[in-house]
This record gives structure tokens, sequence and C-alpha cells, in this order.
């Protein structure tokens, strides 16, 4: 633990990025659905107001537009900290656990946030103007108890995930994460076609714990990918 603290810490040194940079995602995506969905609203698009909230809840730009961004901090988090880390005398090992660590407190951090502004947003009828941006379908439809962990885990699976696409890149270099992007494609591919005849019955047997298992073990992968990949990465 003495030698993933000193890690922990030094990620955290980039408090803009890792802390503030999210919160102005958050902040730009309410901003763009609210014009949007004030347009909506005025072009008498909807008859009333339950097909509005039905077609607003359908929306997932706060989603999209934050994940994309927890990879890209996933990536520079192995990438550009590695060497720095390893510069100061951390450990391979200490480091992936420290920077796993980092992941899973930056995704504690988020879920409050959205957990938050999910509370407001249903006291406040929406933002006082029917606006959905955390009452949406793809975190639950209002649901707090779906939307925790949607959130911490899609945080923590999209971070992990660039996280080893970072660590691939200091082993192979650009070679690494096409690799890897390749292998997923296969795998997906062979999968469904694999599982083509069932997938009718495994659709109406869905039960939600299954994305939920499918998501932790994709980020413990992630992880111990991670520390593979370093083991042998050269210090750039």
């Amino acid at each position: 633990m003495n030698r993933i603290l000193p890690v922990v810490r030094l990620q955290f040194a980039r408090r803009r990025s890792v802390l503030l940079v999210p919160l102005l995602i958050v902040a730009i995506t309410f901003a763009v659905t609210v014009v949007i969905q004030v347009t909506l609203q005025r072009s008498g698009a909807y008859e009333d107001g339950a097909s509005y909230a039905t077609g607003a809840r359908f929306n997932p730009g706060v989603v999209w537009a934050q994940s994309g961004y927890l990879v890209a901090m996933g990536v520079a988090s192995v990438a550009s900290t590695f060497p720095l880390a390893a510069s100061f005398g951390a450990t391979r090992r200490a480091f992936a656990l420290g920077t796993a660590v980092t992941h899973t407190l930056v995704a504690l951090y988020l879920t409050g946030v959205f957990a938050a502004l999910l509370a407001l947003e249903v006291l406040t009828d929406h933002w006082f103007g029917g606006f959905y941006v955390f009452d949406v379908n793809v975190l639950g439809a209002g649901d707090l108890g779906v939307l925790v962990p949607i959130v911490f885990l899609g945080a923590l699976v999209a971070q992990t995930a660039g996280g080893v696409f970072g660590a691939a890149w200091l082993r192979f270099g650009p070679r690494g994460p096409l690799g890897i992007s390749i292998g997923v494609v296969l795998v997906l591919a062979v999968a469904l076609l694999a599982a083509g005849p069932s997938l009718p019955a495994v659709f109406a047997n869905y039960q939600s714990w299954w994305a939920a298992l499918t998501a932790a073990l994709l980020a413990a992968a992630a992880i111990a990918g991670t520390f593979a990949f370093l083991r042998r990465a050269s210090v750039r």
C-alpha cells in the first residue's frame, strides 16, 4: 500500500483533467441538451407532454460525451504518467494497482456527481423546463438504483479500457492498440456467429446483473492486461 498511494497522488496531481474537465463536459452537454429540447418543444413536434417525455428520455448525450473523455483520460493515465512514475521509483506492479485505484476513485466521484444531478433534476421537475439530461433511458430513466451501477461500472470500464490501450502502446508502439482492436473485433464476430441461434432466447431471459458482471470482468481483464503490458514496456 505504501507504494500504491504515491501513484494515486501522482495521478490526481492532474486535478484539472481528472476532476474539473468531467464537470465541464457535463455542463456543456447540459447546455446543448437544453438548446435542442427547447427547439423541440417550440417546434410542436410532440402532441403532448407524455410523448415529449418519452422521446426526450432517449437522449444519450451526457453518456457519450463523458465516456469518450474517460477513455482518453485512461490512455493518458498510463501512456503519459508511467514514464514519470517510473522515474520516481514506482514499480510496474505498484503503478498498475495505483492506476486501478485512481480509476475506481474517479468512477465513484462521477457516480456521486451523476446521482446528485439526477436527484436535482427530478426535484426541480426537470430543471423547471422539461429538460431530460440525467433522467434518461440509458441511465435508468430516473431510477437511482439503476443509475449508480451504470455510471460506476461504465466509468470504470472506460478508464481501464483506455489504460490497457495506453499500456499496449508503451509495449508495442502503434501496433499494440491496433492489435487489441483487431482482436476484440474478431472475438466479438466469432461470439456473435456462434451465439446467433441462441440470441432470441438470451434476449428473452436477459437479466440486468449479466451486464454488471460483464462490465466488472472487462474492467478486471483490462487491469490485468495493463500490468501484463507494462511488465515489459520500455520507459519512454
